[in-house]
């Protein structure tokens, strides 16, 4: 597998150093590529998710939302240890895919022993793992087909400075596709600050392979709130000509009218769920786990994914 070393600014090399995640990859080198997986792309929350559901999660975006656009040549941002950059490698009409992670030892221990089961070893050259950060990606000015991230993007210092550099590398007509957070418009700074400041639970931070005595909260671990008025703003002073957002949300309930219904819409068409939703169900903009509900669509591809999605799509 071939791997690259982009510059990382000192700061966050030093700060990435001393990060939980380094000695945490270098605990998991010997492991089954299914335990590092679960323990790192997932942390610990998806234990009943499959390459399968992945794939066909993929397929569902990629054909009702994105025209068919996943092609040529990707980068995926903080990619962790390759499996979604794996996954969209596997298809025929992909060239290649960069996947980006700042933490080294993710990718020189982990990403090749991922990227070899999910797509053998002869396919898995088509991944390429890179050592790097989001904001200096050292590529050619109009060189890429496609950018995304799972849940990455959210940990920039600097939104406006990321997404002008993705801007900078895809070419014209090419996409950005975030599964990311977009948290409600009515959420106040306070509010987010909030968010970041609060502790992890004991149970999340055994998931992560942090030390249970250790305080850690989600603004320690590098994490940002944005809401989606301000993936809007960010997305438009970087000049993409479109902008999308949609809340891709699960079609199960514990409650069973509730679970009937779900099931019910998520069998129309995107377009026809989002005009029902927003007319008759949704007329508030009432929201799950305070992520917009702006176009909300009920997939059961969804079901066995941790949370669910902000999907936030940028044209150049």
């Amino acid at each position: 597998m071939q791997i690259l070393n982009w510059k990382i600014e000192p700061d966050l090399k030093k700060e990435i150093e001393q990060h939980y995640r380094t000695d945490f990859a270098i605990s998991l080198k010997d492991s089954n590529p299914v335990e590092i997986i679960k323990k790192i792309t997932f942390d610990n929350v998806a234990p009943n998710i499959t390459i399968i559901d992945v794939k066909n999660f993929f397929r569902y975006i990629n054909k009702n939302f994105l025209n068919n656009k996943i092609k040529g040549v990707g980068l995926e941002m903080g990619s962790g240890p390759g499996f979604f950059s794996a996954i969209l490698a596997d298809n025929e009409r992909i060239e290649r895919v960069y996947a980006v992670e700042v933490c080294e030892n993710i990718v020189t221990e982990l990403m090749p022993t991922v990227t070899n089961f999910v797509l053998g070893k002869k396919k898995s050259e088509k991944v390429v793992g890179v050592v790097g950060e989001f904001n200096n990606l050292e590529m050619k000015d109009n060189s890429v087909d496609f950018v995304f991230d799972f849940f990455s993007l959210h940990h920039s210092n600097d939104l406006q400075k990321t997404l002008s550099e993705i801007h900078r590398v895809l070419k014209p007509g090419g996409i950005v596709f975030c599964f990311d957070k977009a948290r409600a418009d009515y959420l106040k700074e306070d509010d987010l600050k909030n968010m970041l400041d609060k502790e992890y639970s004991e149970k999340a931070k055994e998931d992560m392979g942090v030390d249970i005595k250790k305080r850690l909260t989600r603004r320690m671990n590098g994490e940002q709130e944005f809401r989606l008025k301000d993936w809007k703003k960010y997305f438009m002073l970087t000049n993409f000509s479109n902008f999308e957002h949609y809340n891709i949300a699960r079609s199960d309930s514990n409650i069973f009218f509730v679970r009937i219904l779900k099931n019910t819409f998520s069998k129309l068409p995107p377009k026809i769920q989002i005009f029902f939703t927003s007319k008759f169900i949704d007329p508030d903009k009432k929201t799950y786990n305070d992520l917009s509900s702006e176009n909300r669509v009920y997939t059961k591809l969804v079901n066995n994914f941790p949370k669910e999605i902000s999907l936030i799509i940028g044209t150049k």
